[in-house]
């Protein structure tokens, strides 16, 4: 049986699908997922995490169990993790919301 970790790590590979944009590679322990070289998600242990602007963070950050994501002791403010019970189609929506606003910062 797969561990929670390579779950969401599986997870992560089937919800980007094959998307051109959007490279996968292990960093720092977690699988990441980058667009134009820059990460916007990542599968750490048993959560999946995005990055978001202020407004988008905030908005994720009001639903049930959405935490910001930890790296060892450290508070990664700029990523929040999806809430576990949320449907697949609303972390994908999530996760192309996260791709489009790393895109956009980075033209």
């Amino acid at each position: 049986m797969p561990s929670t970790e390579d779950r969401a790590r599986d997870e992560l590979r089937e919800l980007i699908g094959v998307d051109d944009s959007v490279e996968l590679r292990p960093m720092f322990g977690a699988l990441a997922a980058l667009v134009d070289g820059h990460v916007f998600a990542v599968a750490m242990g048993e959560q999946i995490g995005v990055k978001l602007g202020r407004d988008a963070l905030a908005e994720l950050g009001a639903m049930p169990g959405s935490e910001t994501l930890m790296m060892g002791s450290r508070q990664m403010k700029a990523y929040r993790s999806l809430p576990s019970r949320m449907p697949s189609a609303e972390r994908l929506a999530w996760l192309l919301r996260a791709r489009d606003h790393v895109s956009s910062q980075h033209r």
